[in-house]
């Protein structure tokens, strides 16, 4: 498997959307020890705004386990963060900012990741009788929608006959103009290593439980696929 770094800050949010939305575990590495530990990122500030963990963008992780990792993780000190995609292990570097250790409500607040370490997206992939992994979608509304713009968006929902696509509150103007029954076409649809390009029927727009990204409603806008993705050579 072909990894590189990604460096841009869109494609880190969508690795961390999909991390959050889609409960995965990590591995906590903490640097100068051996032992790993394991945690989840619950919640993620993207834009810089102020909250109560601190100032500009940052990750809120929740419990960790085993629990004497706490004693280790301190402000300043630097994690490795680890997730796995398929066999292949993705990993990204973080300052911890602070760390609270209360039970379930333990947390620790991390930098923002500069980079991360991901597999690379390559063409003529050989087929699979597993669905690949969707962590984003680049939607181009048609001719005729209030707005024409792209949007490229985290994917919180899958199956092979559709999709359910994150649309926070900066996204707005594309719920107001997807109306239930409006075709969508040449939907891109990104893995962690491969793409592929369908169309689609906007099936509901559905309110979803304040989670993720702290300040901002979130919704999911749901497409049914035209054709179910059967053949995953299309990946590609």
């Amino acid at each position: 498997m072909t990894m590189f770094t990604a460096k841009d800050r869109q494609t880190i949010w969508k690795v961390i959307d999909y991390l959050i939305y889609h409960r995965r575990k990590i591995t906590v590495q903490i640097k100068g020890y051996e032992r790993s530990y394991t945690c989840r990122i619950i919640k993620a500030s993207y834009m810089g705004e102020r909250s109560k963990h601190g100032n500009g963008p940052h990750l809120i992780l929740g419990e960790l386990f085993p629990e004497d990792g706490y004693t280790l993780i301190r402000p300043g000190r630097q994690l490795a963060l680890k997730f796995m995609t398929g066999n292949t292990s993705c990993e990204f570097k973080t300052l911890c900012i602070t760390s609270q250790r209360d039970g379930i409500d333990s947390k620790i607040t991390m930098s923002f990741p500069e980079s991360m370490v991901l597999p690379e997206r390559r063409r003529g992939r050989r087929g699979s009788s597993e669905m690949p992994e969707l962590i984003s979608a680049v939607l181009t509304p048609r001719k005729g929608f209030e707005t024409e713009k792209n949007y490229e968006l985290p994917v919180v929902d899958y199956s092979t006959n559709g999709v359910g696509i994150f649309v926070s509150e900066e996204d707005f103007d594309l719920l107001e103009s997807a109306q239930k029954g409006d075709r969508l076409e040449n939907i891109m649809l990104f893995s962690f290593e491969a793409v592929v390009k369908v169309d689609g029927t906007v099936r509901h727009k559905s309110k979803r439980k304040r989670r993720g990204r702290e300040g901002m409603d979130s919704f999911v806008l749901g497409i049914e696929f035209d054709e179910a993705l059967m053949d995953f050579r299309a990946f590609q």
